[in-house]
């Protein structure tokens, strides 16, 4: 019983790919010929540029589309690297003819570069192919050689071997200084530390505190790494052990 069905199930897949190769030449072979209107042999325009190729097709009286773009390292920017119907195909008048274009040298992604060192910089252009090109100094707040701009933003698309510009910091603007911390430093300790580094103790105000030991720093204005000028005052907010008793 299994060995009838068995052998029907293969007549009728036979039968299916007869039909579908018949349906196919129909379509592809001899229909082309009884339909009205001239019939025309689809050009090999693979590997013309995309302007020559697309003239090639119109003066065949055939429509080019330029489907899609990419790369592919066999093929200049702009040149055909894929048609359908292929090259050889009997086709009607006005028939369209997909293109598909080579978009030369794949693009690279810009990385960010803002805050790193100009050595790391330099390591992470050349590692995804660009190159670091002109590098100019401003002064910043960020540390020497630090990476503070950058000529094109991250995620822009680059080609391989683009120089990128960037500019770099020389730190501060003479007669500048960084606040130093003083949180959590004696009234006396932190006019030293303030001493050492050209400021001074400004306004002083007090909060109670039943934790912390009279004159102890709880804040500070301005705060720590703010860039202030030589000379400048921090103004601090100290504990006191009893309310409304500065001493």
């Amino acid at each position: 019983m299994k060995r009838p069905l068995k052998k029907l199930f293969f007549y009728a897949l036979g039968a299916l790919i007869t039909i579908t190769v018949i349906l196919v030449i129909l379509d592809d072979i001899v229909m082309p010929y009884y339909v009205s209107g001239k019939i025309y042999t689809v050009p090999n325009v693979v590997g013309l540029n995309k302007n020559v190729a697309i003239t090639k097709l119109k003066e065949l009286n055939l429509n080019p589309i330029i489907q899609s773009a990419r790369y592919d390292e066999k093929y200049s920017k702009d040149e055909v690297i894929f048609q359908k119907p292929f090259a050889g195909t009997l086709v009607k008048a006005n028939r369209r003819i997909y293109l598909t274009i080579s978009g030369g040298e794949p693009q690279i992604q810009m990385p960010l570069l803002v805050n790193k060192s100009l050595r790391d910089a330099k390591i992470t252009l050349e590692r995804i192919g660009l190159k670091l090109g002109k590098v100019d100094s401003v002064t910043s707040e960020l540390p020497v050689n630090t990476i503070v701009e950058q000529q094109y933003p991250e995620g822009k698309s680059l080609s391989k071997g683009d120089s990128v510009n960037v500019k770099i910091s020389i730190g501060p603007n003479l007669g500048m200084i960084r606040v130093p911390n003083i949180l959590g430093k004696s009234l006396e300790e932190a006019a030293r530390i303030l001493k050492q580094n050209s400021l001074k103790v400004g306004k002083t105000t007090y909060i109670y505190s039943s934790t912390l030991l009279p004159n102890t720093v709880v804040d500070q204005q301005p705060s720590e790494s703010t860039l202030v000028s030589v000379g400048d005052s921090v103004n601090v907010v100290l504990t006191q052990s009893k309310v409304n008793d500065p001493n």
